[in-house]
């Protein structure tokens, strides 16, 4: 075999390597494989990576993390970070207490105040029925009108305050909620992000 065709083989050989070893190389690339320029990405197999650190890990270095884990990391931090904005709760629930004592004490004094004008209307309303003289109907009538006015107004104001009362129930019993709902929705995520950044995935 003469010289010339003996390096045109071993170059073939060389060049064909070069091929196979970036493929070998690139499949090496997973979650926690090590990188070092932050930001970088690739793609392997249809799977896409990031050069980034996993900040669940403690003094974490520059790794590849897929897509998935760079968004159940941001989906975690997204959780804590509602978690603490609620603040505190007992303070919170102090307040809706104080305001709830006085929409209920309010809506108690309306709700009295109404049946007692509806009871009034029915009394003059009798009373009325049964006059006979004239300046007495005609007074009668002006009270009944004034009582009847004094009931839609407070039919009104009943409707609002037990809306008010309903609301603060509702808004009570969701802050009341809201730090085990949140825990769990903490928990849940680190879950994810555990999961899908695991080691090799």
């Amino acid at each position: 075999m003469s010289r010339k065709i003996a390096i045109a083989l071993l170059s073939t050989a060389l060049i064909a390597g070069a091929f196979t070893a970036s493929p070998a190389s690139a499949a090496k690339i997973s979650n926690g494989t090590a990188c070092s320029k932050a930001n970088a990405t690739t793609t392997v197999s249809g799977f896409k990576y990031k050069c980034a650190k996993n900040t669940l890990v403690k003094n974490s270095k520059l790794t590849w993390l897929s897509t998935e884990c760079v968004t159940a990391i941001s989906q975690y931090r997204s959780a804590l970070r509602t978690q603490a904005s609620v603040g505190n709760v007992t303070e919170q629930l102090a307040v809706l207490d104080a305001d709830l004592e006085k929409a209920t004490a309010a809506l108690a004094s309306v709700t009295k105040a109404y049946d007692d004008a509806r009871a009034q209307v029915t009394k003059s309303q009798a009373a009325l029925n049964a006059a006979t003289v004239p300046a007495e109907k005609t007074s009668l009538a002006t009270a009944l009108s004034k009582l009847a006015n004094a009931v839609l107004i407070l039919s009104g104001s009943k409707s609002k305050l037990t809306t008010q009362v309903r609301d603060l129930q509702e808004k009570k019993a969701l802050i009341s909620s809201a730090p085990a709902a949140l825990k769990s929705n903490v928990q849940e995520a680190k879950a994810s992000a555990g999961l899908l950044c695991r080691k090799g995935y």
